[in-house]
Parts: C-alpha cells; structure tokens; sequence
C-alpha cells in the first residue's frame, strides 16, 4: 500500500558552494558540514526529520507546519550566529522554502508535489531568508509571532499553478555575542573537535565520539576545568585563531587534533597550544589498531595533563573506573547513538544504543544512556505513553549501575533517569553529585543536578548548578536544558519574574518542550500578567493543539517529584484559559 501522506516541507540550500568549492574544495567542503550539523540540530529540535542531505542542501519532514516554520527562522538565526562569531570562509548564507502538501514515501525517502514545490520556494528566496506558500502562511499567521511580507503569485518551474509567495520579514538577529567569561582559578583547557582526516566522510561520527571521549576523561581531573563538548564544537569546520577562542571560552589552553581510520588502524595526531600566547606545549602522532582506541584516547589525555602539571600524576583521571566494552562494535554504536542525541534526534539515538546493548549486554555507558533516552522520550519527543518508559527507564539505569558502579558518567545518567520517573530523588541527587564531585568539568551533570535540586525544593542551590553548567559550556546550543532547570528553580523559589526570563531563554533555544511552555504561562499569571500568559498559552496550544490538563498530568506520570512542583501550577494554567 502506498504510504500517502500530508507533511510540513523544508528545503534549505547553501548559498555560493560550487564556486566556494573552486577556490578552496577543502574549506568549503569543512564549512559546508558544519553548518549543515548547526542546521540539523535545530531541525531535530523542532521534531523534525532530515529526510537526506542534496549535495550543499537539505530535505526535511515535518508534522506540523508550525515547527517548520519555527524551524524555518530559527535555522537563520543560528546561521547569523555563526556568521557574527566565525570567520567568513567558515560560514554559509542559506536559502530556505517551507510548503505543505501531500508526499508519498519510497523508504526513508519522501517524494510528491509537496517536495518540488518546497524546493522551487526555496529557488525564489534571496540569500538568507526564508519563503513559504500561501497554504503555509495562512496556517501559521495567527499561530507564531512573526512577520511576513507578501510577495504575490509567482509561477514556479515544473508546478501547474501559480502559487502565492510570502516571505518572512526581517534579517535574523542574533543576541548579542556573549561576554568573554573570566578564566577560572585553576588550569583550563578546550578540546576542539578532531578533525577526520579518513578517506570516509561517514566517519566524522568516530572523530567527534573520540573527541567527546577525550574530554571525558579530561573531565575527571578535578584540578582542571575542561570546557564542554557542545560549546567547543561551535568552532568546527573553521579556522579559528586558538587565540580568539580562549578568550570567547575563557580557557588557557586549546587542545586540538585529527584522528584517521583505515580498517582496524588508527592514527591520531594532536597538540596543546597555549590560548594566550599561541605558543605550542605539545604535539604527537598516535598510531596503534583499533582495538587500542581507548588507550589511545588516555594516552592523549595523559599528554595534557603532563604538559599542562608536568608534577601532577596522571593516575589522578581514575581511569580504573571506566569500565570499557568488550565488543568495539558496541562502541561504535555508541558513538553513533551520541552523534545522533548532539542531533536532537532521539529516535535514531535508541536505535544506535538497542544495537550497542544486544551485542555488548553489559555495556554500562550505553545501558545508561539508553536509560537517559527514556526521559527524553517524554520530554523531548513527547511521546505520551509514561508508564512503558518509566518501566524500561529505570530497568536500564539499575542495569548500568550494577554494571558500572563506580563509573562517574553512568552514576550521572542513571542517577537523573531515577529521579526523573521518582524512584529515589535523594538516592539520585546524591550519583548526581558523585558525579559532580569526581567530575568537576562534567556539564551535563552540573545541568541535572540544578534539575533535580530544583524539585527538590533547594532552588538557591538548583541556580548555583545552573551557573556551573552555564560556566563550563558557554556558547552551548543545548544550554535550554539548564535554563529551564533554573526556571523551575525560580518558580519554587517564587519569583516568577525571574522564572519568566529563564524560561523564555529555554524556549529560544528549543520552542518544542511542552513544559516549558507550561512554566512561562503558569510564571505569567503569577506575576499577574493575564494578557502575556493568554499569549503564552495560546502559543503551548499552537506547537500542542491537544494539550489539556488531563494529559498534563499524563505526562507528568507518577513521579512525586515532579507533581511537587507542578500541582501548584494547574490553576495557574486554567486562569489563563488552557482547558481541563
């Protein structure tokens, strides 16, 4: 039977490549992947999916066309955030066109008018902006707070009909580039992403999962303060003077590297450079199988902690306790899973990480994580069934700790999966801080222990994680999880005005959270904004038309901690006209 179907459609396609790729086929090819990762972030979270890559452009399903559009003008935004704090040959102009239609799927695949008429919008916009059909704009204009200009009908190549063109208003405006932070009162490092240098593009998942893996073990060295993953990669694919970005991350140092893979052979290459005076502390060539990888990884590691305090041993990373898989191919899988969860694609994640724990069944990173994608099937995905995720959620985060229990990361990911679904929140904020503690540069910890604290009742604490995993991970595209922990902080500390900036933050980075949505509107009554929380919730209700306080507390499940929270909220919600 042939799967016909109505879609939301997304085409995006870089502005000038061929003739970037002239005159520099390396650096354009660099910048073109970059940007690329930016924009399928975003897609991700706006619960879209990237139906394939065309050459320098990307197709992309949607099913709600109020996400594409969102999506649509947040990619421009991240693409003009890019431009303000990279160099201009590592960045791209794109064009976009939004249509909605009918498609029919061939595999992943997806064709019909709905896709040619996406990619001849996306044809008539200029560099830069975006342009929706008529159909799309009469179904979002009273629905998303944005502005279009009204083009006209426009005959299209290859499309029957005429079809009338609006544009959204406006350039994309970036804040304003975050304040230099001051470096921190002990020895700083970021690791930038190492760049795959195998004849295999695929393998860039290899090279950013090895790189993750270095500042993890970095991480565990409690006397150094190791920047986070998500704020380092904002430099991939540009040649970025090791100079500027010490000072945009407030680091000393800069590590950075390439890895190739060819068969069961590895070779990595990196270097330790002085952010401040450029000067280089080390540099080596790695090479061993890859079965040695995670040797290699410590070996690396090592090399920094020995250039950095050549008096500090580098038995201080623990590494006793990092329990590694026996099955490589587990490994990979991994890797694989982590690239896609950077992705926001939480599906693709699962599947990565099922396939890890069949064929390495004590993998206790990848069990954990598996037990981390069960909350983020409720709160990123929003899927509605709490009970199956609850049972296989906590099922996974008692399997990898009985696997690993001294393992910092597997005692983090398990401890906030069992504080989520309410198992045991003191139990859980304590692996939290473990964690922490042992782990003094691990951002995600840092962001969940200010989750959990927060539902704990302890928001003057909650905030002070917030600022840590803000510290650690300044230009962090992720960084919505921590503001809206620090939300719910604000709002159990009862100062709604402050819950209503940090939620707005949130919602700026990822506006497809249903809580968040619920927090600004329920922070809003209570500041006693009647017009702003209407606002409010008529935007929850526009990204979640079936949203009502039944399945709200659907969603919140049988968690405890959660209801501390969030049961003072429901008539806060239903002041400001959300239904029962």
């Amino acid at each position: 039977m042939t799967d016909r179907r109505l879609a939301a459609i997304l085409a995006a396609d870089a502005v000038g490549f061929s003739a970037r790729v002239g005159s520099d086929e390396a650096g354009a090819l660099l910048a073109l992947k970059a940007s690329m990762e930016a924009l399928e972030l975003v897609v991700g979270l706006h619960g879209g999916r990237v139906v394939k890559r065309l050459g320098d452009g990307l197709l992309v399903e949607f099913g709600s066309v109020v996400n594409a559009v969102s999506a649509a003008a947040a990619m421009q935004t991240r693409l003009a955030e890019r431009t303000r704090d990279l160099p201009q040959e590592a960045c791209f102009d794109f064009r976009i066109g939004v249509h909605v239609g009918d498609v029919v799927a061939d595999g992943d695949d997806i064709l019909g008018d709905g896709v040619n008429v996406a990619s001849r919008l996306e044809a008539e916009a200029v560099p830069g902006s975006v342009v929706v059909s008529g159909r799309v704009h009469e179904d979002v204009s009273d629905k998303l707070d944005l502005a279009f200009v009204d083009l006209g009908e426009r005959s299209l190549k290859g499309i029957a009909r005429p079809v009338r063109l609006f544009a959204l208003a406006g350039e994309a405006t970036p804040d304003p580039s975050p304040e230099a932070p001051a470096l921190p009162d002990k020895p700083s490092v970021a690791v930038l992403p190492f760049e795959n240098m195998s004849s295999d593009a695929e393998q860039d998942y290899f090279a950013d999962g090895l790189t993750e893996d270095i500042i993890t073990t970095l991480a565990a060295v409690p006397w150094i303060f190791v920047i986070a993953r998500n704020s380092s990669f904002a430099y991939k694919g540009a040649a970025v003077d090791v100079r500027k970005i010490g000072r945009e991350l407030g680091v000393r140092y800069v590590l950075e590297g390439s890895v190739r893979k060819s068969g069961q052979r590895l070779r990595i290459t990196g270097q330790l450079v002085d952010a401040e005076t450029g000067a280089h502390l080390w540099a080596e060539k790695l090479d061993g199988a890859l079965d040695d990888v995670f040797d290699l990884q410590d070996r690396v590691a090592e090399a920094v902690v020995c250039a950095i305090a050549p008096e500090i041993e580098a038995a201080e990373q623990s590494r006793s306790q990092r329990k590694r898989p026996g099955n490589l191919s587990g490994y990979d899988h991994v890797l694989r899973g982590m690239a896609s969860l950077n992705r926001a694609q939480v599906a693709e994640a699962v599947a990565h990480l099922d396939r890890a724990i069949e064929v390495s069944p004590d993998y206790a990173k990848a069990l954990a994580m598996r037990a981390w994608c069960c909350t983020l099937k409720i709160s990123w995905a929003n899927e509605g069934n709490y009970a199956a995720n609850h049972s296989a959620g906590v099922d996974f985060a008692q399997r990898a700790l009985a696997a690993a229990p001294l393992d910092p990361e597997v005692g983090a990911y398990s401890g906030y999966t069992l504080g989520f679904f309410g198992v045991d929140l003191e139990q859980a904020i304590r692996s939290i801080r473990d964690a922490t503690q042992r782990c003094p540069s691990f951002v995600w910890a840092w962001a969940s222990a200010g989750m959990l604290e927060s539902w704990q009742h302890d928001p003057e604490r909650a905030l002070l994680d917030c600022d840590r995993a803000l510290r650690l991970s300044p230009r962090d595209p992720l960084a919505f999880r921590t503001h809206l922990a620090r939300c719910a902080a604000h709002i159990v500390a009862g100062r709604p005005g402050d819950a209503v900036e940090a939620a707005r933050r949130s919602l700026a980075g990822n506006p497809n959270l249903m809580p968040t949505h619920a927090y600004l509107v329920a922070s809003l009554v209570a500041l006693g904004d009647r017009a702003g929380a209407a606002e409010a919730a008529k935007a929850l209700l526009a990204r979640f038309p079936e949203f009502n306080l039944r399945r709200y507390r659907a969603f919140i499940g049988g968690s405890r901690n959660f209801r501390r929270l969030h049961d003072d909220m429901e008539s806060q919600l239903r002041a400001a006209g959300l239904p029962d």
